[in-house]
């Protein structure tokens, strides 16, 4: 008797048009954020009709993270804002932010396109403010935050002071950084994954396709690389699985066992934890972002618009 794996059926439950390409979403228990260019933000239920308010910026928005007031925003000209469901804006403070955002011990992570990182806290006030090399992401940990830099180096930080704790250096841009068990795993853009444990020291190095991102995933790690493949690494950097899409993988949702994967060939793609397809869904373009949680779903593209999904997971099948 042979067994197929478990299916999951993605079906799509609406979506809204919303005129531009739909770059961050975020959803936080039945609310949707969604960032549009060039800078809107669009807030509503998932699986409404349409969206319940659109707020105007005069930045495009470039992350959005959840925040006990609602949604902080960070804008690209170099500022944070704070907007509550109704889209009302609470507060705006300009100078901090402007690339990511992550949540951190006090308040959450921001970092610009210039190299300045901030802790602020929930109501926007800079609890520290350092500079460096210009950040591509922001990759926190228990006590530490680490930085990859489009430079090459990748800073690690204390998170509740922001004193450089070491500074490690490639020859290549660093665009992934994920926290796993022994410190932080890196890409590159010359395609090497590395291990460096929490004092900066390289464990493990092997060559790989260039990096895009990378995330942690059931005691491992997940590195998206442009030649479109997602391959999953234990933390020996051993390759357990790769998966190919048809072009780069814009964002990678790890939830509930499964992944899903944002894809440039219009595609969301639904993985179980051995890099098995479950399911798939086509959108009139690059699919941009995705946001999760156990059985819904929210994908932006670059068709303008933001697709609801649910993932119903079926029972193995024997023959």
């Amino acid at each position: 008797m042979e067994t197929h794996p478990h299916r999951a059926e993605l079906t799509e439950r609406g979506s809204w048009s919303l005129g531009g390409w739909v770059g961050t979403v975020r959803l936080r228990d039945d609310r949707i954020a969604a960032a549009v260019a060039p800078g809107r933000l669009a807030l509503g239920t998932w699986g409404g009709a349409g969206p319940e308010s659109v707020v105007e910026f005069d930045s495009p928005v470039t992350d959005i993270a959840v925040h006990p007031g609602g949604w902080l925003l960070s804008l690209e000209a170099g500022g944070v804002a704070l907007v509550d469901d109704r889209g009302e804006v609470l507060r705006r403070r300009d100078g901090a932010g402007g690339w990511r955002l992550a949540a951190g011990p006090r308040g959450h992570f921001a970092v610009d396109r210039n190299g300045s990182v901030s802790l602020i806290d929930h109501r926007l006030r800079p609890l520290w403010t350092h500079t460096g090399p210009s950040a591509w992401s922001i990759c926190p940990a228990p006590g530490l935050i680490a930085l990859p830099s489009t430079e090459g180096s990748v800073d690690c930080r204390a998170a509740g002071t922001g004193e450089l704790l070491w500074r490690h250096t490639e020859p290549h841009p660093v665009y992934g950084c994920a926290a796993v068990d022994d410190g932080f795993a890196v890409g590159t853009a010359e395609g090497a994954l590395l291990l460096l444990d929490r004092s900066g020291t390289v464990l493990r190095r092997r060559a790989t396709h260039a990096v895009r991102l990378t995330a942690s995933h059931a005691g491992g790690l997940l590195a998206a690389c442009v030649d479109g493949t997602l391959r999953s690494y234990d933390t020996g950097l051993t390759e357990r699985w790769r998966f190919a899409t048809g072009s780069w993988a814009k964002g990678v949702e790890v939830r509930a066992g499964t992944v899903a994967v944002a894809s440039a060939d219009h595609h969301l793609y639904l993985l179980d934890d051995d890099g098995r397809e479950l399911g798939r869904h086509r959108a009139g373009h690059t699919v941009l972002s995705v946001a999760r949680d156990e059985r819904r779903l929210a994908a932006g593209s670059a068709d303008g618009r933001l697709y609801f999904l649910t993932s119903d997971l079926r029972s193995p099948t024997h023959v």
